[in-house]
């Protein structure tokens, strides 16, 4: 990409250029992969930035992107610089090349074949063409409009005589660009928890990738929501967010609560975050990995697709490894104790607990908090009992929190 350099800070090992470069040179560049960065999250539904064609086409301020190179240097002046990665402004930059690939089939396909079109009819007539690049009939039509009142040259103008501003940094490491990313995206609603809290972990997920069998699938936040992994689930199957919140509640001994507060309090306490990294070794990732598959197919084995759907869930996962956690000594155990666990997994009863839980007077508990404690609670009693009866979940869901 071909670029002017305006300013530069410099932060000791990393420094960050503000320079400015026109559209059509920035969407030329773009890898064919350019949105599949691992850090990113998945494009989001925006109004605004749906409504971005009217800026192009204005020449309006779009504001500025964020991207890192490996390059030590990017040049002086004007310089064609290796790939970069898109740390902030995923989302612009995907309508931007829809709206560029937009004008292109205007250009090359449409502007002939539409006199006497109803606007209407011209979304009909190309609706394929559009969904192959992504685009949508409203914005093909603002091409139009542009193009009948100013011609050719001018729509063209709209991307090699339209200038963007970026930030672009180098010398970051791995840790310092998830720690951009978060800072970047503090306080924006489409980076929601599940993803933040991935981020922070992100280095985890290879280790978790060479530890586990091919039993074992998992997913990250920007690949499937929530929502919708809960409907397809099978055996296996765990979302990244939901390991990482059964491993903090294992080391803490404690269900913990994946929401902002717990996020902001691992950013703003970098010992804190790097005592969890530090103490997942790649032999207590592999046992971690190997005992949730063990309590995984137990529970199938015991509750059928109840039992599937119970382990879906990250209340329960946080729950249960908090209480396996709450039992092991110093040393660990967490191995023995899952064997155990999944041996005698029929014990823990998940018939009656989906009885107990939704005999909860919702109106005078916060949900989520009476699943967490109720099944850290029945999970260590059960343990603790060496396994001599069931569960009495009603008990569990009355007793007071400890």
């Amino acid at each position: 990409m071909k670029y002017h350099i305006l300013d530069f800070k410099d932060e000791g090992q990393s420094k960050c250029f503000l320079v400015k470069a026109t559209l059509k040179e920035y969407l030329s560049s773009l890898p064919k992969d350019y949105d599949e960065y691992s850090i990113q999250r998945s494009i989001v539904s925006n109004i605004y930035l749906d409504r971005l064609i009217h800026t192009v086409l204005n020449k309006g301020h779009i504001p500025s992107i964020t991207l890192i190179t490996t390059d030590n240097d990017i040049g002086i002046s004007t310089h064609t610089g290796s790939e970069f990665k898109i740390l902030d402004g995923l989302q612009r930059t995907y309508r931007l090349k829809i709206i560029s690939d937009t004008k292109d089939l205007f250009l090359s396909k449409v502007a002939g074949q539409i006199e006497g079109l109803t606007d209407f009819q011209i979304k009909r007539k190309f609706k394929d063409e559009l969904a192959n690049i992504g685009s949508a009939g409203n914005v093909l039509i603002s091409v139009k409009e542009y193009f009948d009142k100013n011609g050719r040259e001018n729509l063209e103008k709209c991307f090699t005589e339209n200038f963007q501003w970026f930030e672009v940094w180098i010398g970051l490491t791995p840790e310092q660009e998830v720690r951009k990313m978060l800072l970047l995206n503090a306080g924006h609603k489409p980076v929601n928890i599940k993803h933040q809290l991935e981020l922070l972990f992100l280095n985890l997920l290879p280790i978790m990738a060479e530890t586990k069998s091919n039993k074992i699938r998992i997913k990250r936040e920007k690949d499937v929501s929530a929502t919708s992994f809960s409907k397809v689930r099978k055996v296996g199957d765990y979302q990244f967010s939901q390991l990482i919140a059964a491993l903090v509640s294992y080391v803490s001994r404690t269900p913990v609560i994946t929401n902002t507060m717990f996020i902001e309090s691992i950013q703003n306490d970098q010992g804190k975050l790097e005592l969890f990294v530090d103490m997942f070794s790649y032999q207590f990732l592999e046992d971690f990995i190997g005992a949730l598959y063990l309590l995984d197919v137990a529970a199938s084995d015991a509750f059928g697709d109840e039992g599937v759907q119970w382990m879906g869930r990250e209340v329960s996962l946080a729950a249960m490894f908090a209480a396996i956690g709450s039992s092991a000594n110093p040393s660990g155990e967490l191995v023995n104790i899952a064997e155990q666990l999944a041996k005698n997994f029929h014990l823990v009863n998940l018939g009656d607990y989906e009885k107990a839980r939704n005999s909860v007077d919702l109106a005078k508990v916060n949900v989520g908090n009476i699943n967490r404690i109720s099944i850290f609670q029945g999970i260590e009693s059960l343990i603790s009992s060496d396994y001599s009866s069931k569960i009495d979940w009603a008990l569990a869901f009355a007793r007071e929190p400890q």
